[in-house]
């Protein structure tokens, strides 16, 4: 039973990092942002947000990919 925790948790963290991504991305990219974008200029936009949720949703994704191979390989090794 010990085995299975870290693998359960490391998908629970990569559910999350998927959501907070697909959160970040989505609210950067609203029709209103957008408009405010346009009037304020491209110099002054603050690109961090995009950058950490297109990182967090690339290593979410990574992250459950791999838990699955490992999940996949020991039922093969059991």
């Amino acid at each position: 039973m010990e085995q299975e925790q870290p693998g359960r948790v490391a998908s629970i963290v990569g559910f999350i990092l998927v959501a907070a991504g697909i959160f970040s991305l989505a609210y950067f990219a609203s029709p209103i942002r957008l408009m405010v974008r346009e009037t304020i200029g491209p110099n002054r936009i603050n690109w961090l947000p995009p950058i950490l949720g297109g990182l967090s949703l690339i290593c979410g994704i990574a992250l459950l990919f791999f838990v699955s191979q490992r999940n996949q390989k020991r039922k093969r090794d059991s």
